[in-house]
């Protein structure tokens, strides 16, 4: 039986029932997989576990900074079959000029803001944990949509659903299909040509993606994108 460690202090967020003046807790839940890190069996802004929650920009721990202003994205194609992110940023948002190399833990992190402080953002190596030491497998919902099922070391399992990509200042983008992941973790300038991306500053950071027909894998994004946040425990 799948044992769920219910973290302390976890009813932060005070929800209003239709029709009932009495507020309703939500408390948050995870589970143990047998790995490094228990997982929380929802996203950050969903109310059950198949929920896709809410997109959050990286570092923008209200959710709140959703217009590109002074983050000018645009392409070159390199006429090789490749194209590289030309990014010119001048935003104070999404962690600014000057990002923490990782945001896990720190007044940036999404978890934190908006659950509490027994929850933080996976990091990289945490997220690579559940990629590698995990079965992933896709299941049908009752309603119909995808989402994936993964299988700890340990049997113990959490789901996954698709969340679609906010890649616009309003747009939410295919949530049936896609599941796109923030780590805490900075893209560091070294690494950008390698990624793809031209930028004065470290314009990007490490996600999670997976769809329908494609088991996840790493992939980078620019920071003002909206992804889905997974907490950790602490």
């Amino acid at each position: 039986m799948k044992k769920l460690l219910i973290a302390a202090a976890a009813c932060c967020l005070m929800l209003s029932s239709c029709g009932d003046d009495e507020p309703q807790r939500l408390t948050y839940q995870s589970v143990d997989l047998g790995l490094s890190v228990r997982w929380a069996t929802m996203n950050v802004g969903a109310f059950q576990p198949e929920d896709h929650g809410q997109l959050f920009g990286w570092a923008d721990s209200t959710g709140s900074h959703r217009n590109f202003n002074n983050i000018n994205i645009s392409y070159r194609d390199n006429g090789n079959g490749t194209e590289t992110t030309l990014v010119a940023w001048n935003s104070v948002y999404f962690g600014g000029k000057n990002p923490p190399l990782d945001i896990s833990g720190t007044p940036y992190d999404i978890a934190i803001y908006n659950w509490n402080s027994n929850w933080r953002m996976p990091t990289y190596d945490e997220w690579q944990e559940l990629l590698t030491r995990c079965s992933w497998t896709t299941e049908t919902t009752r309603t119909g949509a995808t989402i994936y099922r993964v299988t700890g070391p340990n049997g113990n399992s959490i789901v996954m659903p698709m969340t679609g990509v906010r890649s616009s200042s309003e747009t939410e983008d295919m949530q049936s299909s896609i599941g796109r992941y923030w780590t805490s973790t900075l893209l560091p300038m070294s690494a950008q040509a390698a990624q793809g991306y031209e930028s004065t500053v470290p314009c990007a950071a490490w996600c999670v993606k997976f769809s329908t027909s494609n088991q996840p894998s790493f992939s980078t994004a620019v920071r003002c994108y909206g992804m889905a946040i997974r907490p950790v425990a602490r």
